[in-house]
């Protein structure tokens, strides 16, 4: 469900909402503006000795079992490189060196039912310490050959996006 859909009431007053646009809802009694912007999330593309790209199993919705990159959304109060740190070091109990950037990708994250849009940042990283460990949201990791990561089923549009970004840079 769209996000226009689904939000009915003000967060102020609780009045009812207009939909003004693809992305403006505006309050009918006290006027407030609430714009659907994108979350900020990220995803981490770590090699190994190998040359292998590691992918996280996903243990819950959306898209449980699918293939996909550590990482998640953004805090308030975090720059996308903290973001990326604070994530590796949740899922895979491992600290990291940001590297470089991929890209960043547009996409959407079903979530109770909503449509949320996503701003995705695609960062590469290399494992400074630490033993990979999945935590409770992650059923598994592995490292897939380059060739085959493409061939995966993966999670969302933007991971396919920019692994396919990241392998053509190469």
């Amino acid at each position: 469900m769209n996000p226009t859909q689904a939000y009915k009431h003000c967060l102020l007053c609780g009045e009812s909402l207009k939909v003004e646009g693809n992305r403006l809802l505006v309050c009918s009694n006290c006027g407030h503006h609430h714009y659907i912007n994108p979350a900020p999330c990220n995803g981490v593309i770590i090699e190994n000795d190998k040359g292998e790209i590691l992918l996280v199993k996903r243990k819950v919705d959306p898209m449980k079992g699918y293939w996909d990159f550590a990482g998640g959304f953004i805090d308030p109060d975090e720059n996308l490189e903290e973001s990326a740190k604070r994530e590796i070091r949740e899922e895979l109990n491992v600290e990291v060196e940001i590297t470089s950037i991929v890209g960043n990708y547009h996409d959407t994250y079903i979530y109770q039912g909503i449509e949320i849009p996503t701003i995705g940042f695609i960062v590469t990283a290399r494992i400074l310490s630490g033993t990979l460990t999945p935590s409770d949201d992650i059923s598994g990791y592995q490292y897939f050959p380059k060739n085959e990561v493409l061939k995966l089923p993966l999670a969302f549009k933007s991971v396919k996006q920019g692994l396919s970004d990241y392998l053509n840079r190469k």
